[in-house]
């Protein structure tokens, strides 16, 4: 299955020197451990390469919005005569 998948999100990093040493140490405990190697048991054949794009979503849902209304105006269009195939 193919398609768009859109992510909205926000993250408000701290700045450096917001934590003190021993603060830092407690995040060390709670978090998980940081990884290694960010690919390290990752097969990577298993992966798909994807690009991240920047979107307006108000746009986007516009967008989608005009062409669901467009698919419903070719519906109500195909109200015409039926035509059946011929039995052999």
């Amino acid at each position: 299955m193919k398609g768009n998948l859109y992510i909205q999100y926000q993250v408000d990093f701290p700045e450096t020197g917001t934590f003190s040493p021993e603060q830092c140490k407690q995040l060390e405990i709670v978090l998980p451990p940081k990884p290694m190697n960010q690919t390290a048991g990752v097969n990577l054949d298993e992966c798909e390469e994807t690009i991240l794009f920047d979107v307006n979503m108000e746009e986007e849902m516009k967008r989608k919005q005009q062409q669901a209304e467009a698919y419903d105006e070719d519906e109500d269009d195909m109200g015409g005569q039926r035509v059946q195939c011929a039995q052999q």
